[in-house]
């Protein structure tokens, strides 16, 4: 039998709380503390970096597109009475019509307020352009010092920094339109900070917080729909809990509320743009070469599929080379500015091969380490890019430095990585990476260099003429450049400048670069009707007509072609042949108040007194504070002896504008024949102080003072009046009746026989 072990007392081991100083229990608070004033700190820095290279901006005005949506968009324009209209209609809804629309209210809500507050002040909208941006590159290194756990906070900060100071942006942050890119970032990097926190804690109002700021991104701009990958790439890979079923919980439930919020914003967005007859795909040669489109029954594209795809491939290439080399920038890239290449095109090829590198190797990363920094970056950059390549589907446009504004901040990850594992060789760390003589030897001439780049291009941004002028010269066979900055000449510098001579060079300026314009691309509407303008104004009727019926001819949609040719014909005396070209105008755009105001003015001088109330009417229901139109309809009262209806209507156009002659005269003609004497007397005299060679108020004023029988006053009057003009003797008679009042009858009878000169009918 085997023998039992003795069995011995085990004494039980109670363990000791182990003794934590106070000091060592606030550690890890301190810690985070310390953590979070070295972010603040960065924050701030990068705030001021934002400010310092966009604060010339701020002189800057409206330039490029900022009228169609801010200056002249008349919904905007009401200011917190047109947001509701603003949320239910097309972008541009309040500016004109447009093939290629879109819905991105938020925007311009923004600038509904900004106009309600500041009124009609570009400074104010190229401010919070720059907050917000500001805001941008904050919320850009929050979340990439976030994403990799505060470990990378030196290499997040140096992104952000060229992320900042980068010249490509400048057509984003100097172009007030552009705030929809802007806020499309701003809420797409908040929401994205929140769900960051929402990963860690699970708090549900974190999560509808981030799917709100998602939903706000998408009312600002379409981009945002690349955060449909973008998150759930974060969230089951970069950012993961400890606990993986909550990990996979609540990645899938950003993903699944970032997936609601699209639909929700593609139904509203599918909905107005329908009601209103509105097209997202509607892309047209002139805004983007690779599309074929019909002019005037030419085809106009690229030769061929393979050349479509090649050059689309060229212009990839082209972002990267803004992007490492930001010089020339240029605010368009329209035909023929860039060529048409093939696949044989070693820049072609350069280009494909990069893209190819990006992805193949980013996977490659990625599936070696679901959390490798270089990973991101890569596949963030080709995420965000992949809406601009105009390989899968056409853009508006061929290029455009704004379409890198999301893609840049991967590509400037991926250089700041970059610094540090081949310059550095080793970890970024703050402050550290201030005293790193290699790493400053380096960001320092760059800094300096975008930053001088970025506030010289914000200067090329003051007005429309400056900026077309430079970049003409940079791209001079661009047609459309060649159209902007024509049409910038006959319609803002030519009505801007009081000398005749400068005025007749800018005529031949504008005619110049129009000419070009149209040599360039044969069949551009737009440039035809500018052209038009032109020599409408040298004036030349008979280049104005051909150019107005070409442009006619090639759109449907030429509305001011039409309004233009009208006044071409009425100018000439041909008033039955405008008619039908105003109401072509009209037929186009209904609200179009100047060719209604011209119609009424065509029927008016027609005697077509009803139709031409008709049109004036339809006209004030557009715009019912327009002196002129009310002037008008006056007229037709005045006309048709309806004098008590003719003086409200001359009243309130002299309400709108007390300083128009003509409404103050037309209201004196009209006390006259209501035979207000004195008070048709007051007004003249006012006018005549104001204008000392006003005629027709003298002689309105001999009249006035004949039926007072002031004949003295009648007869110094008239006289005045032919002394200013010798050839109006219309009221000759009332001087020789005026010295026979006087019972000066040698006096009458001089002008009597004066008077049958003209009148021989005439008798004292």
């Amino acid at each position: 039998m085997a023998k039992k072990p003795n069995k011995q007392p085990v004494a039980k081991v109670v363990p000791k709380p182990a003794v934590v100083s106070k000091a060592e229990e606030h550690k890890p608070q301190a810690a985070e503390r310390k953590s979070m004033s070295v972010t603040t700190k960065l924050c701030f820095i990068l705030a001021i970096l934002s400010f310092a290279v966009y604060f010339n901006t701020l002189w800057n005005g409206y330039v490029l597109d900022d009228s169609m949506v801010l200056s002249k968009n008349t919904i905007v324009t009401q200011g917190f009475k047109g947001i509701l209209e603003l949320l239910r209609t097309p972008r541009l809804k309040g500016f004109g019509y447009l093939k290629n629309e879109n819905y991105r209210p938020l925007s311009l809500t923004v600038f509904a307020a900004e106009y309600q507050i500041f009124g009609d002040r570009p400074g104010a909208s190229h401010f919070f352009n720059v907050v917000f941006f500001a805001g941008c590159v904050i919320l850009l290194f929050l979340f990439l010092d976030k994403l990799f756990d505060r470990k990378r906070t030196g290499v997040a900060f140096i992104a952000s920094v060229l992320f900042a100071l980068h010249p490509i942006h400048t057509e984003v942050v100097a172009n007030i339109k552009s705030l929809d890119e802007i806020l499309c970032f701003f809420f797409a990097f908040a929401a994205m900070n929140v769900f960051v926190a929402y990963q860690k804690s699970g708090k549900i109002w974190q999560l509808l917080a981030g799917v709100a700021m998602i939903f706000l991104s998408f009312l600002s701009k379409e981009t945002v729909i690349t955060f449909l990958f973008i998150i759930p790439f974060v969230f089951f890979f970069y950012q993961k809990n400890e606990d993986k079923k909550k990990t996979v919980l609540h990645a899938s439930l950003m993903t699944v509320g970032a997936g609601i919020a699209a639909g929700i914003y593609l139904i509203i967005r599918g909905k107005i743009l329908s009601d209103y007859g509105a097209s997202t795909s509607a892309v047209e040669f002139i805004d983007n070469a690779l599309s074929t489109t019909v002019y005037g029954g030419h085809t106009y594209g690229p030769p061929n599929v393979a050349m479509r795809f090649a050059t689309a491939i060229f212009g990839l290439g082209m972002y990267i080379k803004l992007l490492i080399l930001p010089y020339p920038l240029n605010c368009d890239y329209c035909y023929n500015s860039i060529p048409f290449v093939g696949f044989g095109n070693v820049w072609v090829l350069l280009s494909l091969a990069i893209y190819l590198f990006l992805g193949l190797f980013g996977i490659y990363r990625f599936i070696k380490d679901q959390k490798d920094p270089w990973a991101f970056g890569m596949l963030y950059f080709l995420a965000t890019m992949a809406l601009f390549t105009n390989v899968f589907f056409l853009m508006g446009a061929q290029l455009g430095e704004r379409f890198t504004f999301f893609a840049s901040a991967g590509f400037c990850w991926l250089i700041a990585l970059a610094l540090e594992k081949w310059l550095v060789r080793g970890d970024i760390t703050y402050p550290a990476l201030l005293k790193n003589v290699k790493l400053m030897a380096v960001m320092v001439p760059v800094c300096l260099i975008f930053s001088g780049l970025t506030m010289a291009r914000n200067a090329d941004w003051r007005t429309n003429h400056s900026l077309y002028k430079v970049d003409a010269e940079k791209a001079p066979n661009d047609g459309r450049l060649n159209y902007y900055l024509g049409n910038d000449l006959i319609e803002n510098e030519y009505t801007l400048e009081k000398d005749t001579a400068k005025q007749r060079q800018m005529l031949q300026e504008s005619i110049g670069y129009l000419s070009k314009a149209t040599t360039i691309l044969p069949d551009y509407a737009d440039a035809h009707t500018e052209a038009g303008n032109a020599w409408f104004r040298v004036p030349n009727y008979d280049s104005a007509e051909m150019h107005f019926k070409r442009a006619i001819a090639l759109s449907d949609y030429s509305s001011i072609a039409a309004n233009n040719l009208g006044t071409v014909y009425m100018r000439t005396g041909r008033l039955r042949e405008a008619v039908p070209y105003y109401l072509l105008a009209i037929k186009i755009k209904g609200d179009f108040t100047q060719a209604l105001y011209n119609i009424g003015c065509c029927y008016l001088n027609l005697h077509s007194f009803d139709s031409a109330l008709a049109y004036f009417n339809a006209a004030m229901t557009y715009d019912p504070n327009t002196p002129d139109v009310h002037q008008q309809i006056g007229l037709v009262y005045y006309f048709t002896n309806r004098f008590n209806l003719a003086e409200p209507e001359f009243i309130k156009a002299l309400q709108i504008n007390p300083n128009d002659l003509n409404a103050g005269n037309n209201l004196a003609a009209t006390y006259l024949y209501e035979q207000k004497y004195q008070q048709a007397v007051d007004i003249l005299n006012k006018l005549i102080a104001a204008n000392p060679n006003f005629v027709n108020a003298y002689s309105n004023l001999g009249h006035c003072y004949y039926n007072m029988k002031q004949y003295e006053q009648c007869i110094q009057a008239i006289s005045h009046a032919l002394q200013l003009d010798p050839k109006d003797v219309k009221d000759i008679p009332y001087i020789a009746l005026s010295y026979k009042g006087l019972g000066k009858m040698d006096m009458a009878l001089k002008y009597e026989a004066i008077a049958k000169q003209y009148y021989p009918t005439f008798k004292l």
